[in-house]
Parts: C-alpha cells; structure tokens; sequence
C-alpha cells in the first residue's frame, strides 16, 4: 500500500478508518462533503456504542490506517484570540490563506464555547474545561473559591501518549527552562495546557521537563525526527495574542511567523512521509462573527484536493477524538461524542 497518514499529533485532528469496510470506532463520523463547495451531504453519523474503542476494535487498523507503519507525525499550532471572519480571506493574513487554498479548512470549527483562552487549551487535549473557567490561571494556582486547585488529578492527551509510548512534546517559544511553570517577557503558561495536569507536572520521573521545552529545541528535534506528535506554541507576539487592542497588526505578526516556520515542517521527512498540521486558533473573539467560531487549517501532501472545505461541525473536541482514534487511544471526555475530521484526506 501506498504510504499515507496514519497517526496524528496536536494544532487538530483526524481519523482512520479500515482497508476495507466502515471501522466501528464508538464516535461521530462526519458525512462525505463535496469537495468543491464544502457542504456535507447528510449530518454526522454515530457509528457504534459511545464509548470508547468496543470489544474486537482492530488497533493495528486504526494506527496505520494508511500503511505508514506508525511513523506519521502530527503537528499542532495553536494561534491566538482571532475569529473565523477575521482570518479567512484577510489580505492581513495572506500566508495563512495560501495554506487554505493549497490544503484544507474546516468552515463550521468552533472553540470550547467557554473564555478566555485556559478552558480552550485544556479541552483540547482532555475533552474537558476542567474548571468553570471566566478567568485564565498559573499551572500551580487556586483560581477563586469555586474553581478548585491546579494542577488537576485528571488524564489528558499527554499522559496517554506517555503510556502508549509514543514519544511527544509540548514546544512553547520563550519559555526557556523547561516546564517552567511561572510566565515571564512573552511566555504564557497558560497557552502549554500540559502542564495542567499533576501526572505530568508532578511526575516522579520528570516528564514535564523532558516533554514540555522551549521552541528553541524544536528544529533539532524535527531533523531527527523521534517525536510522534508535536504541540507548537508561539509566543505573546508571534501567536496573535499581541498587541490585544491592535487584532490587526496582531494577525499580520502571526501570519508572518507561520511564513517563516512552516515552510521547516513542510521541508522535513518527519511531514513529507505521512506528516499533517492542524493549524487553529484556542478561540474566538467576537470581534467580527461567531464568538465561538475559528478556523481549523488542515494541512497534509495526502489532501482530499487543494482546497478542500468542510462545513460539518467541528470543535476542539473533534480534534482530540480525532488524535485519539489515530493513536488508537481512549477517548477522554466530549471527544467519545465528536465528529472526525479524517474526511479531509480519506
């Protein structure tokens, strides 16, 4: 078999499905959209229990859903603080909407549905807001009296990885010491929901420092191509974030720094055998359209066709169920429920 995607890794999402028939996977599996104009010809089908892989699940089907022997790479980039409307076909943003044409967008992608950017983070890789959050807090903080305690005793996408073996990290610009838990200059610890969680932050073994690491060690890593699934973080400037009260010259930074740095995945082995990068924003702002609406940028040589667009409802959850199903790892949380987003390749 030809060799395409298989596995996944964290900026959003896919699915894999069987050789021959349909795979009873326990989750939501979007309708065939057309390709040309994006609209799904029926809703989102469930297809099997909701729970997560049943009883006789063919893992080995499910991890190399496209023979790639396990070895695909996942990359996420999470950019910051800008609605659907203010992106898409943005002459302020004109690399990103290069990738829109060339690859794949999910049209009706939403965030969480809870502000600011903290509840976002952490539902992306455990199903859950973990907190009812309306504020943003450190890794190790009590955010009010009706909040509770950080780090939280719960699982997430990273301890699984971790059990499953399958080796990851977390690469956050400026943090400089690794698992550093306090921000400084243009870190936000906020923006690494990893280190949310005490079987990462307080492993005995010292798996927050080894998987959660400044940028900086982001292009030797990729050259050697060990890691699996890769989360991306910008910093304050470079994701958007910043200037707050300027969206504009904000969206023109981030456009800029994925001009420089996407170009070294599209460039690697580790993308070019397999490879795909979810590129989206933690939420939106309400500043011009949906509150909840973002873009969701899929971006893989194995693209349905350029261009490709959905208008099935998508969310953060879809991108961990779909990261999940590709690792072959239990859904945690919303994701059992989520739609697939693997329509954009099979």
């Amino acid at each position: 078999m030809n060799k395409t995607l298989g596995f996944t890794m964290i900026l959003a999402a896919a699915c894999g499905g069987s050789t021959g028939g349909p795979m009873m996977d326990g989750h939501v599996d979007a309708a065939t959209p057309h390709q040309d104009g994006g609209a799904a010809t029926d809703g989102p089908v469930v297809r099997g229990p909701d729970m997560a892989h049943p009883p006789g699940t063919d893992m080995a089907v499910i991890h190399n859903d496209a023979a790639t022997g396990g070895t695909t790479t996942v990359f996420t980039i999470v950019l910051e603080n800008h609605d659907y409307n203010e992106i898409v076909g943005s002459a302020d943003a004109p690399y990103i909407n290069q990738l829109i044409g060339q690859y794949g967008l999910a049209t009706n992608y939403m965030d969480s549905g809870t502000h600011p950017s903290l509840p976002n983070y952490l539902d992306m890789i455990s199903g859950d807001k973990q907190y009812i959050g309306v504020v943003d807090c450190d890794p190790k903080a009590f955010c009010l009296t009706l909040f509770g305690n950080f780090p939280v005793d719960k699982d997430n996408l990273g301890h699984q990885l971790t059990v499953a073996n399958i080796p990851w990290r977390s690469y956050q610009e400026d943090m400089g010491t690794a698992c550093n838990l306090t921000g400084s200059g243009n870190y936000a610890p906020k923006h690494d929901p990893f280190l949310y969680f005490t079987n990462i932050q307080n492993d005995a073994g010292g798996l927050c420092a080894q998987t959660n690491v400044d940028y900086s060690n982001f292009a030797t890593d990729l050259a050697g191509g060990q890691y699996r699934y890769m989360w991306i973080t910008p910093n304050l400037i470079n994701d958007g974030h910043d200037p707050s009260n300027d969206p504009v010259t904000a969206l023109k930074q981030s456009d800029d720094w994925c001009k420089t740095e996407i170009p070294k995945i599209l460039a690697s082995n580790a993308y070019k055998h397999g490879g795909i990068i979810f590129l989206t924003w933690d939420e939106a702002a309400g500043r011009n359209g949906s509150k909840d609406q973002v873009p969701m940028i899929i971006i893989t040589e194995q693209i349905k066709s350029a261009g490709y667009k959905s208008n099935v409802a998508y969310s953060h959850d879809s991108y961990l169920a779909t990261v999940e199903d590709l690792f072959g790892l239990p859904y945690l949380g919303k994701a059992a429920m989520a739609a697939s987003m693997k329509e954009f390749w099979q």
